[in-house]
């Protein structure tokens, strides 16, 4: 018996590209391989059809109840269940959603199905639709991501703050608490503010700010966000901002004190060495500091 009639979960790990190299491969070369993968990408171009669960139940029980009087064997029972499980089984399939996510000081590199490329900065996690994703392009952000997006049908990031929507383009979005940012590096985006129901038009080296609900136009140089070259950097940002940064990427804590977190500070820091990172961000700012010995707790003065 083959491996994927013998293992109930193999059909499902297949579609969702989770078998190992060496299970694929066993697969890819039976003989019913062909037809899976036939009825699989039919599947993958039609939208799953909306499933009211409470209805499906209801109907299968008259059916049962008020169908031909006719006595059930426990096959006729068996096959009525499986075809209940498999239902809600798709249903929850074809609505299940795939997470990436990154921790302290961590980069990630994400392609997606249509080949869009995503690089997750430090401490943020990005989700999508695990099928038919080609017929809603839409992403969900936490925390900060750039875009390499393919041309195509409309692309959607979701955040908390509001929705960027792009055709083709390269930007950065931002959104951490209560600040977000967007930067278009490349193409036109769309930013639709959720508290407001405001629109934004960015076109190439524009730049918005939204913080406590106002947006601050701006204009950026970079061709890339500096936190893929292992560098935060800021402008005029008040500093609690700069210390949950440093936060993000080397996982520590600050003591503050009694210390003013709303000056502004204007500079960058490295990625790579924490007292490098203190002394470039606190020593212009006049804030003095002591590192704990494990190096997890800086101590402001």
């Amino acid at each position: 018996m083959e491996k994927y009639e013998s293992d109930k979960t193999f059909i499902a790990r297949w579609v969702a590209g989770e078998l190992s190299e060496e299970e694929a491969s066993e697969f890819e070369k039976s003989e019913a391989f062909k037809d899976f993968n036939r009825i699989n990408e039919e599947i993958q171009k039609y939208k799953a059809p909306p499933i009211d669960k409470r209805q499906s139940l209801i109907a299968t029980k008259t059916k049962i109840t008020f169908g031909k009087q006719r006595k059930t064997n426990y096959r006729t029972w068996f096959a009525i269940a499986a075809s209940i499980v498999v239902i809600f089984g798709l249903f929850t399939l074809f609505n299940s959603s795939k997470s990436y996510t990154t921790s302290f000081g961590e980069q990630l590199a994400v392609t997606l199905p249509d080949g869009s490329k995503i690089q997750l900065n430090a401490d943020s996690k990005i989700s999508h639709k695990r099928f038919l994703w080609l017929d809603n392009r839409s992403v969900s952000l936490q925390g900060e991501a750039y875009f390499e997006v393919e041309k195509g049908k409309g692309f959607e990031v979701i955040t908390s703050h509001g929705n960027v929507t792009v055709l083709g383009t390269k930007f950065n979005v931002k959104t951490r608490s209560n600040t977000f940012e967007l930067k278009c590096f490349e193409g036109v985006v769309r930013f639709d503010k959720i508290a407001t129901s405001e629109s934004h038009i960015l076109k190439k080296n524009d730049q918005i700010t939204s913080s406590e609900n106002v947006v601050t136009n701006q204009n950026t140089k970079e061709n890339i966000p500096s936190w893929m070259n292992g560098i935060s950097t800021f402008k005029e940002k008040p500093l609690n901002e700069v210390l949950n940064e440093i936060r993000i990427q080397y996982n520590i804590t600050f003591q503050t004190n009694e210390i003013d977190l709303s000056k502004v500070f204007t500079g960058s820091f490295v990625h790579d060495d924490l007292e490098k990172a203190l002394k470039s961000t606190l020593t212009p700012m006049g804030v003095s500091y002591a590192l704990s010995k494990d190096k997890t707790i800086v101590y402001l003065q």
